[in-house]
């Protein structure tokens, strides 16, 4: 068993562009999912992106794909029975999965109760998930929560992950939020 600080890992579920004309939150998203991704940059925080049926729905938004990362094509809707080696790590406790995209319902919502049936601490950034429906997306949420998820916002992930206003990256990282 290993001793692990805390870790996070953040998963980027299907923000892709075909989505953009359906989804009335679709440009906050990008936003937040940015500010997510230069985060996690700046604090070495590993990060996966998933895409579904790219071949029928496109690509992950090229707003997101300079930000180093695997992609990972699926049809599956939980990410996470796409590739469970892309989720999985040695920690015990496991790391904190940190979720962002789109539909919150669909895909979101499948990943986030696959991670918490396997005992992850799943975080879901509130500002950085949308639905087609707005209402979908409060249900999932209240879903979620109700079933162990923490839902929170970017800014209270980026401090929770920071510690410290004395961390190294705190001027850089505190700039994403203001």
């Amino acid at each position: 068993m290993n001793d692990c600080t805390v870790q996070y890992q953040i998963l980027v579920v299907d923000i892709q562009k075909n989505f953009q004309k359906h989804i009335d939150e679709y440009e906050n998203v990008i936003e937040i999912t940015h500010n997510l991704l230069t985060a996690a940059q700046l604090l070495d925080i590993p990060t996966i992106m998933f895409e579904q049926y790219p071949k029928g729905l496109g690509h992950t938004d090229e707003r997101l794909t300079s930000f180093p990362s695997n992609i990972i094509e699926k049809t599956t809707f939980s990410a996470f029975k796409t590739n469970k080696l892309a989720v999985k790590d040695d920690c015990h406790p496991p790391s904190i999965k940190v979720i962002v995209g789109l539909e919150t319902h669909i895909c979101v919502y499948q990943t986030a109760q696959d991670l918490l049936k396997q005992g992850h601490t799943v975080y879901i950034l509130a500002d950085g998930v949308c639905s087609r429906n707005s209402q979908h997306k409060s249900w999932a949420l209240e879903q979620l929560r109700y079933d162990g998820a923490k839902v929170i916002c970017l800014e209270t992930f980026l401090f929770e992950a920071l510690a410290d206003a004395k961390h190294p990256q705190f001027k850089q990282v505190s700039k994403l939020i203001q």
